[in-house]
């Protein structure tokens, strides 16, 4: 693990190219519609169950932490963007994009609209990100 010396974040990979401007999370949500605001509620809510998890708030981001990042959330006026890793390609409703991130990682990209679609499947999704960060 090397530690940013700027900002004190961790990250798995020495001088890992990331922003050091850390905010409060608050600040994501000012002039956001309730259900972003409960959207994410929901998905912090589980992710914080999980062993180790941090948040980390940065500038265009709030970032969900184990050994290393695994979710991304992104508070938008009336939406949630939703970015995660996975091992394999997954192109099935809600996910809208996905990215090959590395030799052996995927990045997906959701949009939610409503906290009900913080369904089953979604979160199954973020619980196999999570693993796959440990």
């Amino acid at each position: 693990m090397w530690n940013c010396p700027n900002c004190g974040r961790s990250f798995r990979n020495t001088n890992q190219d990331h922003s050091c401007l850390i905010t409060d999370l608050e600040s994501h949500f000012v002039n956001k519609h309730q259900h972003v605001i409960a959207s994410f509620e929901l998905i912090r809510k589980k992710m914080m169950k999980l062993e180790g998890v941090k948040i980390i708030s940065v500038k265009n981001a709030i970032l969900f932490q184990a050994k290393s990042n695994f979710l991304a959330v992104k508070p938008k006026k009336s939406r949630l963007d939703v970015e995660f890793l996975l091992s394999e390609k997954v192109e099935e409703f809600p996910v809208h994009k996905v990215v090959q991130a590395t030799k052996t990682k995927f990045a997906h990209f959701v949009r939610l609209e409503s906290p009900d679609e913080v369904d089953s499947q979604l979160m199954s999704w973020l619980d196999e990100a999570y693993l796959i960060s440990r």
